[in-house]
């Protein structure tokens, strides 16, 4: 039996879907501590002071991470003003386009409008994708640049320009996430070998060269001008993030396994059909796709040979996994089946997303910060310092969250040492500690409390 729906009205109505899930979901819920507020403050920093080639992390040069999606975020906050929605907006946008990007390449792929559309519901209907797409963070925005990029050198098979604009995709997602931007070229050089591409050399060479060109400029202008104090920052993330000792040391070897074992946990209802689908693409070795096992092997062992281990690193590999699975999916349900699933499934999908942007509770992580942030805004000065002291626990997201919510700089103190000789410089007038802290060691002082909430106390000392 024919559809009675086109795919264009399918397309249509995953794409509204997928509007009202992404779009929907950043008013509701504040910012976690971590990155997401990292990111925020230092793009609101650059709203503030103007300097777009050194945001500034707690008063200091944040140095760890290129900047394009601070950058990004700068520009949303400058244009429509500084709040966690707005923070949370180049997430969800590049989210949005991301299930788009996903029915183009699978159209074009696998020359199959129906598979399109199954690889678009999958993509939207991916709960892990989901959750990152309302998180102010860079993992949903660089699997967007691998998308591009990727659909940009599919591309360029009939138009060597198109090489590039790979470069360029290439070069912002090095520009955004740093490590995992390396997987492209590597992607890249995979397919040139597998399929046996006869690429326009000069324009590919130039594509190169733009893909590496801004962050060798970026790395080139911080090494001149922060020299040791780059180097060290850098090392030292390295040592956090990739090459540094696990415990027990034999992790070390265990990286694939981890990630294999995360992805099964994570990857429903879409793992076994992702499974079939990639069984069938080595299977039948139909070269343009084999790039989709080039794409997800590349993304996965750099993901795997790291220190750290975090799921939402594979982000970028997560179009390919929904693509696998519309193949798998066309492997194992009848076609007529699955045009009738297909006339029903978007519909569902606009609905089911009403649903979750109108009743699903929001989720708040900085209320007692966001609390104390607002009156301090109201008694300090622009910039001022506040020493932060909680159980003498390395209260990052804390210290990140004061800076978003607030107007002064944080300065962490993780030990009772950092706190003693804090108090004995002078130099910090105002302090936010754990209520047991500031019984034992503020309450005999001379102060002024400006504010309480939950187990925190703002006070500044009197002189």
């Amino acid at each position: 039996m024919k559809s009675v729906w086109n795919p264009r009205l399918r397309f249509f109505l995953l794409a509204l879907a997928a509007a009202i899930l992404f779009l929907g979901a950043v008013r509701r819920g504040d910012l976690p501590g971590y990155d997401d507020a990292l990111y925020a403050s230092e793009a609101k920093g650059i709203v503030h002071n103007g300097d777009w080639l050194t945001p500034r992390s707690k008063g200091s040069p944040a140095l760890e991470h290129p900047p394009l999606f601070v950058w990004t975020q700068a520009v949303f906050l400058a244009i429509f003003g500084i709040s966690d929605p707005i923070a949370k907006l180049p997430s969800a946008l590049s989210a949005f386009a991301t299930v788009l990007l996903v029915y183009w390449l699978a159209r074009r792929l696998l020359n199959d409008k129906l598979a399109a559309s199954v690889a678009m519901f999958v993509m939207l209907a991916t709960p892990y994708f989901d959750k990152y797409a309302s998180h102010a963070m860079t993992d949903v925005p660089a699997a967007l640049l691998f998308l591009c990029a990727i659909c940009a050198w599919s591309l360029a098979d009939d138009q060597p320009l198109w090489y590039l604009a790979a470069g360029i995709f290439t070069a912002m997602a090095l520009m955004v996430r740093g490590l995992i931007g390396f997987g492209l070229p590597v992607i890249f050089a995979f397919d040139l070998i597998v399929v046996r591409r006869r690429p326009a050399w000069r324009y590919l060479i130039l594509g190169l060269i733009l893909a590496f060109l801004p962050l060798t400029a970026w790395y080139g202008y911080m090494l001149l001008r922060y020299r040791g104090v780059f180097l060290a920052v850098h090392d030292g993330w390295l040592q956090r993030e990739v090459y540094g000792g696990l415990n027990p040391p034999w992790r070390r070897y265990t990286g694939a396994i981890e990630y294999v074992w995360m992805l099964a946990k994570s990857y429903w209802p879409w793992l076994p059909v992702m499974v079939a689908g990639g069984i069938a693409v080595v299977r039948e070795r139909r070269r343009p796709l084999l790039m989709l096992i080039g794409w997800v092997g590349t993304v996965f062992l750099l993901c795997a040979v790291t220190r750290s281990r975090v799921l939402r690193y594979m982000l970028p590999a997560y179009p390919e996994l929904a693509i696998l699975s519309a193949i798998g999916l066309l492997r194992w349900v009848s076609r007529p089946v699955l045009e009738r699933v297909m006339n029903w499934a978007p519909s569902l999908a606009v609905a089911a997303a009403i649903a979750i942007t109108a009743l699903f509770p929001a989720q708040w992580h900085a209320t007692e910060i966001r609390a104390i942030a607002q009156a301090q805004s109201r008694v300090l000065t622009a910039g001022e310092r506040v020493g932060l002291y909680d159980k003498g626990d390395p209260r990052h997201d804390e210290a990140n969250q004061l800076e978003w919510y607030g107007d002064d700089v944080p300065l962490l103190l993780l030990s009772r040492d950092d706190l003693e000789r804090a108090l004995t410089a002078g130099s910090v007038r105002v302090f936010l500690l754990d209520k047991r802290a500031y019984q034992a060691r503020i309450e005999p002082l001379p102060h002024e409390v400006i504010a309480e909430s939950g187990h925190l106390v703002s006070v500044r000392l009197k002189r």
